[in-house]
């Protein structure tokens, strides 16, 4: 599936913001109900996110990784 001009003009605006503009903007697109996560799953989600955030992980495209992942 193709992405849409708009959408990938937002990724990038995304990817210009700091640590805390990124975790501000998904709080208000996708709020999460932590009610239902026990401590040990929020700290690696964060823990998670932080790496993302920081640069220490660098995200798979999921078009490419699903290509890759077929082609085994």
């Amino acid at each position: 599936m193709p992405v849409s001009e708009k959408v990938r003009l937002l990724a990038e605006s995304y990817a210009e913001l700091s640590a805390d503009e990124r975790h501000e903007f998904v709080s208000l697109v996708a709020p999460v109900d932590d009610g239902d996560l026990s401590t040990e799953w929020l700290a690696e989600l964060r823990s998670r996110a932080d790496d993302i955030d920081s640069g220490r992980v660098q995200l798979v495209d999921g078009e490419d990784f699903l290509r890759r992942l077929r082609a085994i």
